[in-house]
């Protein structure tokens, strides 16, 4: 069961056309995230304020600096993979469990309000990672050649 499949579903139905918007729309909001940080705010700048953020606490630069430099370039890749459709399982893997990590930080930071919309990023991340059976208008279905496959069946009907 890891690896369902498209195969009984059509492209062209109400589930696969909701979750290829609603996937589109969070990949496009991840995305973003990452390359406002990266080419708008800068990745330096974006490091520097969340060493300050963490100023107060035992978790130094040497382990924030890092840390914060591979937020944005993460970001910026799952979002377009969850965008494209491509790898969608290991980007929503890889997308929930940075949330967890924000997570732990945000929290251990006591920022209870971020941590709530934190913990709206990581539904998301399960919505979408619980419903990918119906990923039939993506990438991956294309080239496991279920979408494709479902469309030409449909269509001689």
């Amino acid at each position: 069961m890891a690896n369902s499949t498209t195969s009984t579903l059509d492209w062209r139905s109400d589930l696969a056309l909701a979750y290829a918007i609603f996937r589109l729309t969070f990949g496009v909001n991840i995305m973003l995230r990452g390359i406002a940080r990266i080419f708008i705010l800068g990745l330096d700048n974006f490091s520097n304020g969340m060493i300050k953020q963490f100023a107060a606490t035992w978790i130094g630069p040497g382990l924030i600096s890092p840390f914060a430099h591979t937020i944005p370039i993460v970001e910026t890749t799952i979002g377009a993979m969850i965008i494209l459709g491509l790898g969608t399982r290991y980007a929503l893997i890889i997308g929930g469990l940075l949330m967890t990590s924000l997570t732990f930080g945000t929290m251990f930071l006591g920022d209870f309000t971020l941590a709530w919309l934190q913990l709206t990023y990581a539904i998301a991340f399960f919505l979408l990672l619980a419903c990918r059976s119906w990923n039939a208008l993506s990438l991956d279905a294309m080239m496991s050649g279920s979408g494709a496959q479902e469309s030409r069946s449909k269509v001689s009907v």
